[in-house]
């Protein structure tokens, strides 16, 4: 099994212009809300909704992967996954994508929202989790002989 690994992971972070334009799009929309209801304050509710949903993209999130199963905990939201669970794992250049069969979520990682520095440590890790995870699956499928 690899080591544990974390990290932390913000899509904005390679380009601080997403955060404006985020935030702008928020406003822009809440306003739009708030004028149609002709309420200040469903407005508001709305500008906290959308910040919440997309609080990952600008604020960014902790990622972890472990023994027990993967960690993805951004401000306002917290996703994990045992490996039992996991039917899907996907590995590529720009991140990892792990998937339930069940159809009740997937957790994906973006290499390009974590900082340059860690970028090839993460990689690394999400290459020898996910051949473990295949080897593991391998060995659970295999037939028993007693």
């Amino acid at each position: 099994m690899p080591e544990p690994i974390q990290w932390s992971e913000c899509l904005a972070r390679e380009r601080p212009g997403r955060r404006g334009l985020i935030g702008v799009l928020i406003v822009a929309l809440a306003m739009a809300v708030g004028l149609v209801a002709q309420e200040w304050f469903v407005g508001a509710l709305a500008a906290v909704g959308l910040a919440a949903i997309s609080a990952d993209g600008w604020a960014g999130c902790r990622c972890a992967m472990d023994a027990q199963g993967i960690v993805r905990a951004g401000p306002f939201r917290r996703r994990s996954m045992p490996w039992t669970t996991i039917e899907t794992f996907t590995v590529k250049k720009e991140g990892a994508t792990l998937a339930r069969a069940s159809g009740r979520g997937a957790i994906s990682f973006h290499l390009d929202g974590v900082e340059r520095t860690d970028r090839a440590r993460v990689n690394h890790a999400l290459d020898a989790w996910h051949a473990w995870w295949i080897a593991s699956r391998a060995a659970s499928a295999a037939p028993h002989h007693a």
